[in-house]
């Protein structure tokens, strides 16, 4: 009987999104396809740390940019310039960085994509305002790119990179459906032997990771509009109750 949910995304989001699922009454199983590592701290990443306080705008796109981030700000910010406006993705960026004692503006529903970050007031009239993005190597572009649209002076700061890990994946016929992040975590499931999977519904957070899912030949796609547990858990049901898209 296929009833179990695996979960591809990294951790800690995969523990977290098991645990909504097990609230819900959901059997899932956290499976991550990827990790993270440190990049090694250079003279570039060195001076743009120090020089912070010139941006209005610090934007950390995930509890993994918080992480490495946050390590290396409080090497060189004893005290936290209170110049900077910070500013998490989603909900779980958001405690991420009040663990070390930093508010942050953060979209209100759990879209923990670009997409509900441009909607903030705080990042719509941000012409000649520096803007500094804490990210992994390789991360989207859309957010740098609508801000420069509308007049923002953009850098980057990338602290980690994506590694695949490697995993045995579950026969499909143990699966009721799988569970994926991003087009990183797509690409990494494939690498892995997902082609075994192609069968197996999946819930995806955005319209780009579902037609992604679909070029690579996964039938039956599902997409939360949002990465957050409780999209995923909201998706699930919709997929059970036959209107997964």
């Amino acid at each position: 009987m296929r009833h179990l949910f695996l979960v591809l995304r990294p951790q800690p989001g995969a523990d977290e999104t098991v645990a909504a699922l097990a609230a819900a009454g959901i059997e899932a199983l956290a499976l991550p396809v990827l990790g993270r590592e440190a990049l090694a701290e250079d003279a570039a990443m060195r001076a743009s740390i120090q020089a912070l306080a010139e941006n209005r705008l610090v934007i950390f796109v995930s509890p993994a940019a918080v992480e490495f981030g946050m390590a290396l700000i409080d090497r060189y910010w004893p005290q936290y310039p209170v110049t900077v406006h910070w500013v998490a993705v989603g909900e779980r960026t958001r405690q991420a960085l009040a663990a070390w004692g930093v508010k942050a503006l953060t979209p209100a529903d759990e879209d923990e994509r670009s997409e509900g970050l441009l909607a903030l007031p705080e990042l719509q009239a941000v012409a000649e305002e520096k803007v500094l993005i804490m990210r992994g190597r390789g991360g989207r572009e859309l957010l740098a790119d609508s801000l420069r649209e509308r007049g923002a002076r953009v850098s980057f700061l990338e602290l980690y990179e994506r590694v695949p890990l490697p995993v045995t994946l579950p026969e499909p016929g143990l699966l009721a459906g799988m569970v994926v992040t991003s087009v990183a975590v797509l690409q990494a499931l494939l690498a892995s032997g997902g082609e075994a999977l192609k069968a197996v519904p999946m819930i995806v957070p955005s319209e780009r990771v579902m037609e992604a899912a679909r070029q690579a030949g996964f039938h039956h796609v599902c997409c939360a509009h949002g990465a957050g547990p409780a999209a995923t858990v909201a998706a699930i049901a919709s997929l059970a109750e036959g209107e997964g898209r």
